[in-house]
């Protein structure tokens, strides 16, 4: 009988520990499937904003960004100037940016706050947004976004409605169209073509009531940590 008891005291015990490792695992699990990191570059013809160039011709670009659940931070750099736009004669931008991108069924909604500084020190600033989108369908998405500069000498705020199509053998149009609540209107219109959901091509025309109309070509890879790991 003691033999039996120390048996079944024994089973019992491993059974537990088995039982608590298995639930450590499913967190270790449920904490890594949580967690990702996006990250990708862009070779573009020009860096255009808003309608408003960035930089005076081919502009290299890349990003990186963790997230964990609903929370994400990132980096985003390019190259700018040195002639064109508000910032010259800057010739780099660096975007550090976080938030929360929580989704309720086919809703989700961004909200963060980004900051842009300039390696000449000047047109840095930083900004509050809110960028909901709702996935009508498989092929169409709609969206909007507000922008409200909080650091700048004076507050500045930008709007826009956006929309997105799917067509078939993966390519896709979407444009946009904003404004700074100032009288200036742009919009901007394009079709790309995506290859295995990580290259991108893409043609876009933009246009700016004060800085006219031009269009960009691009090529885009992107990522993600769990898409690399399989997961």
């Amino acid at each position: 009988m003691h033999f039996r008891g120390l048996l079944l005291g024994a089973s019992a015990a491993l059974l537990v520990a088995s039982s608590a490792h298995a639930a450590d695992d499913v967190s270790q699990e449920e904490i890594a499937s949580k967690f990702d990191v996006a990250f990708g570059a862009t070779l573009t013809t020009q860096y255009v904003s808003r309608g408003i160039p960035q930089s005076d011709g081919v502009a290299i670009q890349g990003y990186i960004e963790p997230s964990y659940g609903w929370f994400y931070a990132g980096v985003f750099a390019s190259n700018v100037g040195p002639t064109i736009a508000s910032t010259a004669p800057a010739t780099v931008e660096i975007d550090l940016y976080g938030g929360i991108r929580p989704s309720f069924g086919n809703l989700t909604i961004d909200l963060g706050y980004a900051h842009y500084f300039y390696n000449n020190g000047f047109g840095n600033a930083g900004e509050l947004y809110l960028k909901p989108s709702y996935a009508f369908t498989d092929w169409f998405t709609a969206g909007a976004a507000v922008y409200y500069q909080v650091t700048a000498p004076a507050a500045f705020t930008y709007g826009e409605i956006n929309a997105a199509f799917s067509l078939p053998y993966d390519f896709g149009i979407s444009g946009a169209v904003g404004t700074d609540f100032g009288g200036n209107v742009s919009w901007n219109a394009g079709v790309s073509w995506t290859y295995q959901d990580t290259l991108t091509l893409d043609a876009r025309v933009h246009s700016h009531p004060m800085w006219g109309t031009r269009v960009v070509g691009s090529v885009s890879v992107a990522s993600t940590l769990n898409t690399l790991l399989g997961r």
